[in-house]
């Protein structure tokens, strides 16, 4: 299914260069949030100054400054349910697993309500949206797709930047298993295909492919 009309907002925690994104049709108040960091009440103004009714929070991995606006937000919307792949559900409720209590600031939000595997299908928010897993700097990192009636976006956490690719040195971090996922599920798209990764500007699978030096030579 083929979605037009959709509208992403995105909103950059300071503290970590982290990206939110905020999404729904341009019909519709429902909306869902990627990746709910830190600066949660810029989130929340946001939301609320545009009349948005957050129903999901789709998380891409664990990490600290992926997570740490989860609890702010469900305190808000206490319906708003909280989506992550399954092999990084525990790091939610885990400051160690989620690295922050190396940081020295501990971080815990509500437990997921929703895990995924690769390959499911789920709809937020009237939208339909393809789960991929794709382990390397997380091992149970997701990415989110979705076709728009001008393309395919997807939302890809810390895995792919522009000219980069997401750290693989975490305790459950793998360079193969991040080289692999990145070839087999996000260049194997369209070259147009828009990507919002977690930190940074959005870039396209075709200049990635082009450009990115970490990934030169591993296409064929």
């Amino acid at each position: 299914m083929f979605i037009s009309t959709l509208k992403i907002k995105l909103l950059e925690s300071v503290s970590f260069g982290q990206n939110a994104y905020i999404v729904h049709l341009d019909n519709s108040n429902d909306c869902f949030i990627v990746d709910a960091g830190f600066d949660a009440d810029k989130i929340i103004r946001y939301v609320k100054k545009n009349d948005l009714n957050p129903v999901a929070i789709l998380v891409t991995h664990g990490h600290m400054d992926h997570i740490a606006g989860n609890g702010d937000v469900k305190e808000k919307w206490p319906e708003c349910e909280i989506y992550v792949g399954k092999e990084d559900a525990e790091k939610l409720v885990d400051p160690k697993g989620n690295l922050s209590a190396s940081f020295g600031v501990p971080v815990a939000t509500p437990a997921a309500d929703q895990t995924l595997d690769d390959g499911d299908t789920i709809t937020v928010a009237g939208i339909p949206i393809s789960v991929l897993h794709l382990p390397g700097h997380s091992c149970g990192h997701v990415i989110y797709r979705i076709e728009g009636e001008d393309g395919i976006v997807m939302f890809v956490g810390d895995v792919i930047f522009v000219d980069s690719i997401g750290r693989y040195d975490f305790p459950d971090g793998n360079y193969s298993d991040l080289i692999e996922g990145i070839r087999d599920k996000i260049l194997t798209q369209p070259g147009e295909t828009v990507l919002f990764p977690g930190h940074g500007p959005k870039t396209t699978v075709g200049r990635e492919l082009r450009y990115n030096p970490f990934l030169q030579g591993d296409i064929c």
